[in-house]
């Protein structure tokens, strides 16, 4: 379906990227929190969502979407759409709410070829030959509660993975697991580093933090436990799915955590 069709469907208004109407989307997704956003699965699609501050123009860049619709009216300020033109990914606003533009998408047909859906890439059993002569090494500083540079890290990885010619699922696992992490350190830390190790077999992530550390780590490991504070749910975090994603989209996955010192996460992703 083409954007534009979209577009007349929803009765939509384009914010920005008219010259993107004529690409072809296959499918969408629909969501207000950036946890449900990032674990979406879908090729190809549009994001319907409310959120209108910046993150969520790089949670759609971490998550491989065509293009945004606002739903409920909605209209992000000049920075976010200036941010969008630079990602070159499209703006559209609409007046119908998100459950509704959904179902008028479906019943129009967006979305109900399951072949377009992404198969889960199988695990493998051994993560021991994670040491090589030829592994790139990129290292991020991440500051806590710095919501205006949260991100920026795992986009600038992710560059450096797509020049480097990474498989865009690769890429896309690798992203989402990356930008979980992040956030958790600007949400919950004091500051981090966010560390990649590139392999011709695997791609590791490493995000050490020095902050409060977690108490219980198997109850933090639950979807939907969250500790954050209202203000971080207000702009979509703190949905309590950061931790379960990042496992999530890891082949294998390790957690170590001290009370009042810190926590350190290490994910692999095999190519």
């Amino acid at each position: 379906m083409k954007l534009l069709t979209i577009k007349e469907l929803l009765q939509a208004q384009v914010l920005w990227g008219e010259e993107f109407l004529d690409i072809d989307v296959s499918n969408a997704c629909g969501a207000d929190l950036m946890s449900d956003i990032l674990a979406d699965n879908k090729t190809n699609a549009i994001l319907l969502t409310g959120l209108t501050h910046r993150q969520i123009i790089q949670t759609t860049v971490m998550g491989d979407f065509a293009a945004i619709v606002f739903v409920r009216g909605k209209v992000p300020t000049n920075d976010v759409v200036e941010l969008a033109k630079a990602e070159k990914l499209p703006l559209l606003t609409t007046k119908y709410p998100l459950f509704e533009s959904c179902g008028i998408l479906y019943k129009a047909g967006l979305g109900q070829d399951k072949s377009q859906i992404k198969g889960e890439a199988d695990a493998r059993d051994s993560a021991e030959e994670n040491e090589s002569p030829e592994a790139m090494r990129l290292t991020y500083d991440i500051v806590g509660n710095d919501f205006n540079s949260a991100g920026k890290a795992t986009e600038q990885a992710k560059r450096v993975l797509k020049q480097i010619g990474i498989d865009p699922a690769i890429i896309r696992k690798v992203s989402v697991a990356a930008y979980e992490a992040e956030m958790n350190i600007v949400i919950h830390a004091y500051k981090g580093k966010l560390m990649y190790s590139i392999t011709p077999k695997m791609i590791e992530l490493i995000a050490e933090d020095e902050g409060p550390g977690i108490p219980d780590i198997e109850k933090a490991m639950q979807e939907g436990y969250s500790t954050a504070p209202d203000r971080v749910r207000e702009l979509g975090f703190g949905a309590g799915m950061g931790l379960p994603n990042m496992k999530k989209f890891s082949d294998l996955f390790e957690i170590d955590s001290v009370v009042g010192k810190g926590t350190k996460v290490r994910m692999v992703i095999y190519l």
